[in-house]
């Protein structure tokens, strides 16, 4: 007879799984991150006169650009580029704009296949024949990018806000949204549970 402390090793996994794939679908589905592009005004003057000591041009021609550029006095930027998007929301901009081939990419990796491990481990934690099940999620393990894409979206948000400075033309801006944390939320729960059903299995057998 199944005592209460097996009963809870049996469905710790269970609950933790169940939980993680109730993360996904916000993970998926709420705003992942909002990438901005800003066109400063003063520096983009300053590359102007660049340009004019840069030019081969007519001393006179050359000495009225460098006046009418130093008497500019302008502040401020402009925002060029604003766009939140989702995981969901970023497959579907990709397959709009003809990017087809990647837009599948992103579904199947960070959405379809650790969507499908999460429901094979929860198959796993009721079903007799673990072993296959286990051997599955294992094969599927290998092609699941759900952790590599929340890495890539960690070094895309730094890569941007680094890329800013007082001096440049165009600044980038970038901020994570609750869709981004959601899904890492889900990558350390489905991790975990999944080793603890492995863990299981292995001390039962």
């Amino acid at each position: 007879m199944m005592t209460t402390t097996n009963r809870i090793k049996k469905l710790a996994p269970l609950i933790i799984l169940l939980l993680s794939l109730a993360l996904l679908i916000p993970g998926i589905t709420q705003p992942l991150i909002t990438l901005q592009a800003s066109l400063s005004h003063q520096a983009l003057v300053e590359t102007g006169k660049t340009l004019v000591e840069q030019q081969d041009m007519h001393p006179a021609m050359k000495s009225m650009a460098r006046q009418f550029l130093g008497s500019l006095r302008v502040s401020g930027d402009s925002l060029v580029y604003d766009k939140t998007r989702s995981i969901l929301g970023t497959a579907e901009d990709l397959w709009q704009f003809g990017y087809r081939f990647v837009a599948v990419l992103i579904l199947v990796f960070s959405v379809v296949i650790p969507a499908i491990k999460s429901v094979l481990l929860m198959a796993a934690c009721l079903s007799q024949s673990s072993a296959t099940l286990l051997k599955v999620n294992t094969l599927l393990s290998k092609w699941s990018m759900s952790d590599v894409f929340a890495m890539g979206v960690i070094i895309a948000l730094l890569a941007a806000n680094a890329a800013s400075s007082e001096s440049a033309a165009i600044n980038f801006n970038a901020q994570l949204h609750n869709g981004f944390y959601w899904f890492v939320a889900y990558c350390l729960l489905s991790s975990a549970g999944s080793q603890i059903l492995v863990r299981n299995y292995s001390e039962i057998n």
